[in-house]
């Protein structure tokens, strides 16, 4: 995070045990996201992130597979670019000191910043390295490796191949 202290922002991909600064009430986790490979279901409970400066505007931003959900304190809403079956949506939000994401359906990649701050955040394997990155533009980009776990091929969010990588060894 860019232009932000670190009680001010939050994110989870629900990879992880931790929330990332999110509140999230379950352990469950569904397959099939859009970033790593878990992603979470609201239905199993509303997220939320407490401490926020009621004078301070912030963006709540996710990818999901059903649509918007309902975000305490929002003043407006974007719907953002589909990728498969996930939609990106972000929420303008002010005037709270705490903010939850409520719905039924599945949610991955949860940010929350303030309105003037730039959030870039990644998932990965442990041992391997970086599966995705989904920058300040919310493009995603993911890594894909070799058995080895060797950096292999580099796709855009549209499938399309950015760079690939090859190993030569000496004698080969």
């Amino acid at each position: 995070v860019v232009n932000a202290a670190a009680g001010q922002a939050a994110y989870t991909s629900f990879e992880a045990d931790g929330g990332g600064g999110w509140t999230i009430p379950s352990g469950s986790r569904d397959t099939g996201s859009i970033t790593g490979s878990l992603c979470y279901n609201l239905s199993n409970g509303a997220t939320s992130f407490s401490g926020l400066n009621p004078s301070t505007s912030y963006v709540v931003s996710y990818w999901s597979k059903a649509g918007s959900y309902a975000v305490s304190g929002q003043t407006h809403l974007m719907q953002g670019k589909t990728i498969g079956l996930w939609t990106y949506y972000e929420h303008s939000v002010s005037g709270v000191s705490a903010v939850s994401v409520v719905g039924g359906g599945d949610v991955d990649e949860l940010r929350l910043y303030p309105q003037n701050a730039q959030m870039t955040t990644y998932t990965y394997n442990p041992l391997v390295g970086i599966s995705s990155q989904c920058d300040v533009g919310n493009r995603v980009t993911y890594y894909y490796y070799d058995p080895l776990s060797r950096l292999n091929v580099v796709k855009d969010q549209d499938g399309n191949i950015i760079k690939t990588l090859g190993y030569h060894y000496k004698n080969q």
